[in-house]
């Protein structure tokens, strides 16, 4: 396997790690890239819903668990049981058993990302890079952490 560095706008990390997670978990294709037309200077980024935990979000975090695989559920779950707490890419991958690390767990959330790109929503989680050489962290806010917990006690009993 390759390392390869890419210079990515600061910006845009999250972005870029979001489009390596769809394309390391083979959801991505450059044929689906390039067949993709967006409006004229429209930013995909920029006009998607963050969650909020509001009860305007319910139906849709019921849609988005309910297509979530064993793997992404784990992810969720350890962030809603610790709302606010940061983890590594790597404690994450080890805890839940996810082979490849960091890179791992990018993968787990391609298809995540992809439903919710189509529900026109960020992730629930929120992600960090790394200062200095760190570790990327992940967490999730302790309002949409409330509302996938009770999603997931409403649908996973």
């Amino acid at each position: 396997m390759s390392d390869i560095t890419v210079p990515v706008p600061d910006d845009r990390v999250a972005e870029f790690y979001h489009f390596f997670g769809l394309w390391l978990g083979g959801s991505l294709s450059l044929s689906e890239v390039t067949t993709q037309k967006l409006p004229e200077g429209s930013e995909p980024s920029k006009e998607r819903r963050r969650w909020t935990g509001s009860d305007e979000d319910r139906e849709d975090a019921e849609e988005l668990w309910g297509k979530l695989n064993k793997r992404a559920k784990g992810f969720y779950s350890l962030l809603i049981d610790a709302p606010g707490t940061e983890f590594t890419g790597n404690y994450i991958a080890e805890k839940l058993n996810i082979p490849n690390g960091a890179s791992g767990v990018a993968g787990v959330l391609s298809w995540p990302g992809r439903y919710c790109w189509n529900m026109n929503r960020h992730l629930p989680s929120q992600w960090r890079d790394g200062e200095d050489g760190a570790p990327s962290v992940y967490w999730m806010d302790a309002d949409v952490a409330a509302l996938f917990a009770a999603v997931r006690a409403d649908l996973d009993g």
